[in-house]
C-alpha cells in the first residue's frame, strides 16, 4: 500500500504537511526525529489524515492534487476538518480513506 498523510505541527497548529509513504508511522517517527528538512523546525507533529492507494501513481497523483489551492480547500472542506471525519469509508480505484485514531 502506498499512503498520502497530513501532519499538523503540535507546536503550531496552523502549520502542515502532506507527503507519500509506504509505512505511516516510521514517517511519522522521522519526522518527530528532526529527520525530515522541510518538517524539522516545526516538530513535534501528529498525524491529521491519511489515504491508502492501492498504486503509488496515484498517491503521488492525489498527493499534488492536496498541495494546490482546489486540493487544500477540498482536504479542508472533507477530509482533515475533525467535525466531518468520523468512520472510515472505501473510495474508487482501490483508496481507503482513514482517519486517525480510528
Amino acid at each position: 500500500m502506498h499512503y498520502v498523510y497530513r501532519l499538523q505541527s503540535l507546536k503550531h497548529p496552523e502549520e502542515s504537511f502532506i507527503g507519500v509513504t509506504g509505512h505511516v508511522k516510521k514517517r511519522l517517527a522521522m519526522h518527530n526525529r528532526g529527520k525530515t528538512p522541510e518538517t524539522a523546525e516545526n516538530g513535534p507533529w501528529r498525524i491529521s489524515f491519511y489515504a491508502a492507494f492501492t498504486r503509488k501513481e496515484r498517491a503521488k497523483e492525489f498527493e499534488r492534487f492536496l498541495k494546490t489551492s482546489k486540493g487544500n480547500a477540498f482536504g479542508k472542506t472533507y477530509l482533515w476538518n475533525p467535525s466531518t471525519s468520523s468512520s472510515s469509508s472505501q473510495g474508487a480505484e482501490g483508496v481507503s480513506f482513514v482517519p486517525p485514531g480510528l
